[in-house]
Parts: C-alpha cells; structure tokens; sequence
C-alpha cells in the first residue's frame, strides 16, 4: 500500500501566452502592479534587514515573509491561464525523445557505476601508491557522479512522475527507488506532497528549515540556534540520513489524534530500516567484502573508502542544490496558507518562493534540473529536462505581473544561503527580550522533569527521530 496522497499534478487547456485585455486588468477596479510596488499594495510584509538605513521602497527586502498573495484575484486567474497553456503545450509535446533521454540517463547511471566499483576495487591492487591513488580518485569521482545522477536527473525526477506517461516497467513513481537510505513512499509523502503544497508556508512546509536549522523570523529563535552553521554542515554531510528520518518526525505530528498513528508509523519505520539495512549492507558490507574475497584487503579497504567519499559528496552536492533553491536572499517565506487559495495563488506562492540557478547544461544535469527551482515548484510533474526550453516563457510572465523571478550564478546562491543561515542564528534585542521572558522559571522546570521519562545511558546521543523509528519498527 502507497504511503502517500496523489500528487498535485497542474492540469490547463488554453492557449499558449493570451494577451491581458484591458478589461480584465480592471477587474475590481485593480490595475496591474509594478515590480516596485506589488508587495506593499496587496500584502502584509516583514522583513529582517542588518542596515535599516538601507530599506527604502527602491530596494528589495531583505528575507521577506508574506501573509497574503501580492497579487489580485483576477491577475492570479489570468496568471494561471498563462501557465496552464505553458503546462499544456509542452506535456502534448512530449514523445520518443523524451523516453528516449531518460532512459540514457538510466543507462548512463547503470554503466558509470559498475566502471566505477571496478576501479575502485581495482585500486587495491595497483603496483604503487601514485596509481593506486589515481585509480581509487577516477573509481571516487565516477561513482560519485553516478550517484548524483541517480539522485538527482534520474530518482528525484521520475518519483515526481514525469515520466508516468511512458507506462515504462520501473521508470515510474510506482516503482522505482533510488541509492539513498530514505524509501520512496516516505520521500513522497514529506516532498511531493508536503513540501509542494504548502511550500514555504512555515509550520506547514517542514523542509524550512528541516526542525533542526532556523531560517526565517517566523521561527523563535533558541540558544541552539546559534550552532546553526555547525548543525548546518552536520546536515549536508549527512543529508540523506535527514531526508529518510524526516517523514517520521513529519508523521509523529501530522498523525498525532489519528487512531492509526501507530500502524501508519510502524509500516514507515519497518520500511525505513529495511532500506537502510539494505543501504548499508551493499556500500559498506557486501560490496567491499565481494571486493576483499576476488582482491584482496586492500581491495576491500579501497572499495569501502571510495563508497564513504562518493555517499558524502552525493550528500553535499544534493544539500547545496536544495537550499540554493530555497533559501536565497529573496526567497519568500509565508506565515500561513490562505483557506481559498487558488492555484494562480499557489502559482505566486511557488514562483516566490523557489530560487534559480545559473549554468551550463552538465551542470543543469547534474542539479537534476533543480536549478531552474522556479519552473519545477509550478510544474513538477513536467520532464525536467524540459524547465530551460520554457524558463523564457516563464521569465516574461513573472515579468508581466511583476513577480520577481531570482536567478544568478551558483556561487551567488550559495553565498546568499550561507549568509542567511549564519544571519538567523543571532537574535535581534526583540528576539532575545522574547526568549528571555518566555523562559520557564526553575521550579517549572523541575515539575515537568518529574511527569517525564528520562532518557539514560547511550540513548540520551540518540537524536530522538531516531529513537521514535525505532520504538515504532518493533
């Protein structure tokens, strides 16, 4: 049994790019808005800005938070027309050519893993410790590409169900699974369906921040939050580790009054572990032993060495590419989703919220497309391969409603991540006035201490997601 709802496919029928008529932008006397002045005219906005000197109405808000969509009604209906027709033209052009690129990135993943593992193993046996080092580097680099391709191009993208439509045997988000440790039903559920319906809308959206990394005002700063840069590089090290125990700690709450919490959670969990049993039984059990048995140690000790780098480069590579898809300067956040929400609405909301990145076409490859952000959070059932043929199109919309469309080059984005997560580690005055008065007194404290179970011995370094998976799995 499927562990999620259906996804949020985009469905339209109009044409491709129909002209505004006068009469429609003057629906309910609302004239269409300039890139200036669009926020402040239909919306609530905050903002979180180091040099309030600098915040002026000529220039951007700095981390802005949105209570309301900054658009009218009938420019969100004409506004979705526009982008159901883009949706539309291009999944009625979809063919031969398109099975035929996905299937060589299977191909392609396929091929370059198992030259790969060759090298590696090959590696041990190299005559000296120049070619040793050389082999074990091309084995590392190859098979670390190989996993940001199945990751990225090849998992994320037919899991999203792009390539439903080919009716093929295990390119679908039925079937298929990909060489990370969370399964694909949990993925499923915290991102097809979670982090694409609520985007960015903080306490409905869990990927803002991941429950360990504050990213926006809207979230209470803590102590602990002065350690996000540290938690941050814990989490890109490990970030598929995050990605698998995130639904768990999603469906702890989301399930919390249901009667099936239990059956719901220990049907995820026993599928977690078991795939990361599975995981780490081939990458750091089964392959180096093969390895050692036909080599050698060294063979084996080369293998296991090379599986560890490509898994946390894969890791870095992935967690890179989300956050600078989402968490630039002006990527907005929400403060709730408005109960009549419609889906130009939730087109704004997605094209606010996402963030572009800049590159070649291997480098576009290799983000899976994610670096065109924006077009995948209003299509995300579109090939992917397709967000650069349509990005111009989408460019002159946004530009036409004046919605901001954020693009720049990689090394930009991330700058601008960086400096968000160090930036919403420290609290301003208001911030720490609010911590300190909201602070329970000690003897609280203790009265809640004795109503609780303690955590002892070993259990206590155990994040706690971990230990509710496990408590659940049984």
């Amino acid at each position: 049994m499927r562990l999620l709802p259906p996804l949020f496919p985009s469905r339209s029928a109009v044409p491709i790019l129909t002209a505004l008529t006068d009469d429609q932008l003057d629906i309910h006397g609302c004239q269409l808005l300039s890139e200036e002045n669009v926020y402040s005219a239909h919306c609530n906005i905050k903002s979180k800005s180091t040099d309030d000197s600098k915040s002026t109405s000529s220039l951007p808000i700095r981390y802005p938070t949105l209570s309301a969509v900054p658009l009218s009604k009938a420019q969100t209906d004409a506004l979705s027309d526009e982008f159901n027709a883009v949706y539309q033209s291009v999944m009625d052009s979809l063919g031969t050519k398109d099975a035929r690129y996905i299937q060589q990135v299977y191909a392609t993943v396929v091929y370059s893993e198992m030259t790969a593992r060759i090298l590696l193993a090959a590696a041990g046996r190299m005559p000296s410790k120049r070619s040793k080092t050389i082999v074990w580097l091309l084995g590392t680099s190859l098979l670390s590409f190989s996993k940001i391709l199945n990751n990225m191009e090849l998992g994320h993208n037919v899991m999203h169900g792009q390539y439903d439509w080919m009716q093929h045997p295990y390119l679908n988000s039925q079937t298929f699974d990909w060489d990370i440790v969370c399964p694909a039903p949990l993925w499923q559920h915290s991102h097809n369906y979670l982090h694409h319906t609520f985007t960015n809308i903080v306490e409905r959206d869990h990927d803002v921040g991941y429950h360990l990394i504050r990213v926006t005002d809207e979230q209470l700063w803590a102590p602990s939050d002065r350690y996000n840069p540290l938690k941050t590089m814990i989490l890109a090290l490990g970030f598929e580790w995050a990605v698998a125990f995130h639904d768990i700690q999603i469906s702890v709450d989301e399930y919390a009054d249901s009667t099936e919490k239990h059956s719901i959670l220990q049907q995820k969990s026993r599928a977690l572990w078991a795939k990361i049993l599975r995981q780490v039984g081939k990458d750091y059990g089964a392959l180096p032993a093969g390895a050692g048995i036909a080599l050698g140690r060294n063979s084996a000790l080369s293998t296991l060495s090379g599986n560890i780098a490509a898994n946390i480069v894969r890791n870095l590579w992935t967690w890179a590419v989300i956050f600078c898809g989402h968490l630039t300067e002006q990527a907005h956040i929400y403060t709730h989703l408005d109960d009549n929400e419609s889906k130009g609405d939730w087109y704004v909301r997605q094209i606010l919220g996402s963030s572009n990145i800049q590159g070649s076409h291997l480098f576009h490859i290799l983000t899976g497309n994610l670096s065109h952000q924006i077009e995948h959070h209003i299509f995300p059932d579109m090939p992917a391969h397709r967000y650069a043929s349509i990005s111009s199109q989408v460019q002159v919309i946004c530009s036409k409603y004046g919605l901001a469309y954020n693009t720049g080059r990689f090394g930009r984005q991330f700058r601008q991540v960086i400096d968000r997560i160090y930036y919403f580690s420290k609290p301003n005055e208001d911030e720490l006035r609010a911590y300190t008065q909201e602070k329970p007194i000690a003897g609280n404290v203790k009265k809640e201490q004795r109503h609780s179970i303690p955590v002892r011995g070993l259990k206590k370094y155990i994040p706690q997601v971990v230990r509710q998976s496990l408590f659940y799995a049984k």
